[in-house]
């Protein structure tokens, strides 16, 4: 049919995401060497433990390492700086959103389309604009804009000279805050920057002092939508916070570094990747770092780890908490990335109970994408490439609450070069999904034009 001809399939989309999404997980995985391990344990022997540089301050989690409130502590593994979750336990999830066949989507409706790769990093507040990447295949050039859903326009907020991680929206200036990589005389170097459109200059807020590929991966906006964290590479573990509007910065008392086992001071390259993600009432943070997943409760800043069971990996920057913080839905997989993950699994953590249950899409082989949680904070959208060999993902619809899945939009397929986690999100009034849709630019398909396609999500009674 002449609308599915329209979609790209092309095996270049599908080299290009896994290369990014890959080349992200290598780093994680391989960017901090371990110190030597005991025999017959699994876990790393810290050989030397780190000096705090004159200017940090003990953490207190470093004096109390306790869990949150809830979950309670477990008891601690030989070598393992921080307990084990044990969570409270309660009733399980009480079915209140509309089953499955009550939904509606709409077909695909095009609101950009550009012959160079669009990122979809988040809704804004008013349900009605996205903020969005667009990046130049050939130049790695980027250009970070909101996009009017309504009219098409779109207005630029910065040009970073490089792609480097998602950039994230600053409410209470009305601004986006992003991650920028330069090279200088000295080498390649790492700015966090704010921008707050095109009449007005950017601010940098930080410039590392080496080669940190990690800032770009770590930011997150507090709750209040005022305060920006951070980590980078000269705070050591200890994220940073940045004041929005009073421009000031201070070091926060989460100090990643005390949870994990030392750096390994023979290889000055060595840096944490840190993914922190508040849940949306700041009741808890959850941080990934180093392939183990923590859950804070930021007054006492008490930690617990998260026992992940049997999957290896877990892409962090593909994470995301429901509306009402009780579920951290998550892409795992049970391989490490080398260099490709080939297969990944729906995960979803209930912090109440405790339990983390996986939820299939399909019954082949899955390569999970992108995760959009429902504004009933029942239900999740996913994008899976289920066939081997092509570019672009299928979506589905799962229900927490029971377990169900459903494909969606079949005669579809979604997805080509954007980064993992950043093909798809839904508005916070649960009204509209937004989707990376690949389409042909001209009749051969060799020209790939990324761009953005909007979903009307309804329920019927």
């Amino acid at each position: 049919m002449n609308r599915t001809a329209r979609w790209l399939r092309n095996g270049l989309g599908l080299l290009l995401l896994l290369a990014l999404a890959a080349g992200a997980a290598w780093l994680i995985v391989q960017s901090r060497p371990r110190a030597p391990q005991t025999a017959g344990s699994p876990l790393p022997t810290p050989t030397a433990v780190r000096s705090p540089t004159p200017s940090r301050s003990p953490s207190p989690t470093a004096r109390q390492p306790g869990p949150p409130a809830s979950p309670t502590p477990a008891a601690t593994r030989v070598g393992q700086r921080v307990p084990l979750c044990v969570f409270p336990g309660g009733e399980p999830p009480a079915k209140g959103g509309p089953d499955l066949d009550k939904y509606e989507f709409s077909e695909p409706r095009v609101v950009l389309a550009d012959a160079i790769r669009t990122e979809i990093a988040e809704w804004l507040p008013d349900n009605s604009r996205l903020l969005v990447s667009r990046i130049d295949f050939q130049s790695d050039m980027e250009r970070i804009e909101t996009l009017d859903t309504h009219t098409g326009d779109v207005e630029l907020y910065a040009k970073p000279n490089s792609h480097n991680g998602r950039p994230v929206w600053l409410p209470a200036i009305q601004g986006v805050a992003y991650a920028d990589a330069l090279y200088t005389a000295r080498g390649r170097q790492f700015e966090l920057r704010i921008g707050r459109g095109q009449s007005v200059e950017t601010e940098t807020v930080v410039t590392s002092d080496g080669n940190n590929a990690a800032l770009g991966f770590s930011l997150t906006i507090e709750p209040g939508g005022r305060r920006l964290m951070y980590l980078v590479d000269h705070a050591i573990g200890r994220l940073q916070s940045w004041d929005s509007v009073a421009h000031t910065n201070q070091a926060t008392s989460f100090d990643v570094g005390e949870w994990l086992p030392p750096l390994d001071p023979s290889q000055p390259n060595a840096q944490y990747f840190v993914t922190p993600i508040w849940s949306p009432s700041g009741t808890r943070l959850a941080v990934f770092a180093d392939q183990s997943l923590f859950l804070v409760e930021p007054g006492p800043n008490r930690v617990c780890e998260v026992n992940r069971g049997r999957w290896l990996f877990i892409l962090p920057y593909a994470s995301q908490w429901s509306p009402n913080g009780r579920y951290l839905a998550m892409i795992g997989s049970t391989e490490l990335p080398d260099p490709l993950i080939r297969s990944s699994e729906l995960l979803v953590l209930d912090v109440l109970t405790g339990e983390l249950r996986r939820l299939p899409l399909s019954r082949k082989r899955d390569l999970i994408t992108t995760l959009a949680w429902g504004a009933d904070n029942q239900h999740l959208a996913a994008l899976s490439i289920i066939t081997p060999g092509t570019p672009h993902a299928n979506l589905f619809l799962a229900d927490v609450a029971t377990g169900e899945v459903r494909p969606m939009l079949s005669e579809f397929t979604f997805g080509s070069g954007a980064s993992w986690g950043q093909q798809m999100a839904w508005a916070r009034n649960g009204r509209s999904l937004a989707l990376e849709c690949p389409a042909l630019r001209d009749a051969d398909g060799t020209i790939i034009q990324s761009g953005v396609c909007l979903v009307s999500t309804e329920t019927r009674p």
